[in-house]
């Protein structure tokens, strides 16, 4: 069972300079004056769409991963298993470093992405321009086929029900779902965001990874923030 929660994404396609319009409304208040109209009024094109994002339940780490490959009848010990999981992390990470791609079977593929900063021309690109080193999953068949098998169920968020907590405690009988509240362990527990795709991709910025993201525009999101607005208790 996959728990989600809903949250409001804006889908405009000029959201940058919405947002900037935003700050630049806050900034006016806080220096007391009166933001500009055309500001204001940009503010108010404003489209959001209802989207899903996943929330985890449980983090599950090599140890408890184990625990759960032994109750599947498994012939190996917990800690045989363990040591295995653990031996497969440092033996990825040198294969990694060697520029190898690892396959493993429906798991997928593991390769690695680069980003870097851009030359003004190749004789002037080195490997000093290449700022950093992660890591591509290309799932394998069993993972792109999740959705087939996935059954889903609808919850608070994490910082919304962080924010029920503090409210009941402080004898409130509403919820202001817009005030920022840490939960407890930090961060709202949403996870998400856009699939890695393989390859290099140049642009004439001053960074550049290989590989590209979810926009987050248009009929699909992922990632998430706070869903706004007051739930009575």
């Amino acid at each position: 069972m996959i728990n989600y929660s809903i949250v409001m994404r804006s889908v405009n396609a000029n959201l940058l300079a919405i947002n900037q319009a935003k700050s630049r409304i806050n900034q006016a208040k806080k220096e007391g004056k009166e933001p500009e109209k055309e500001d204001l009024d940009l503010v108010k094109t404003e489209k959001q769409n209802a989207f899903a994002v996943s929330q985890y339940t449980d983090i599950m780490t090599i140890e408890k991963f184990a625990k759960h490959i032994t109750s599947h009848g498994s012939v190996y010990s917990r800690a045989d298993i363990s040591a295995i999981l653990y031996m497969a992390v440092d033996c990825m990470r040198e294969m990694l470093l060697e520029g190898k791609k690892v396959r493993l079977g429906d798991l997928g593929d593991f390769s690695v992405l680069l980003s870097s900063k851009g030359a003004e021309d190749a004789d002037k690109f080195t490997a000093q321009n290449i700022t950093d080193v992660k890591v591509q999953w290309e799932p394998g068949q069993q993972f792109k086929t999740l959705r087939d098998d996935a059954e889903f169920n609808l919850v608070a968020s994490r910082s919304a029900q962080a924010a029920v907590i503090k409210a009941i405690k402080e004898g409130k009988t509403s919820v202001d779902l817009d005030a920022p509240t840490t939960p407890e362990g930090g961060g709202d527990g949403t996870s998400g965001g856009g699939s890695n795709t393989g390859g290099s991709e140049n642009t004439g910025g001053s960074e550049n990874t290989g590989g590209t993201g979810s926009d987050g525009t248009g009929g699909e999101n992922s990632g998430g923030t706070d869903q706004g607005g007051n739930l009575g208790l």
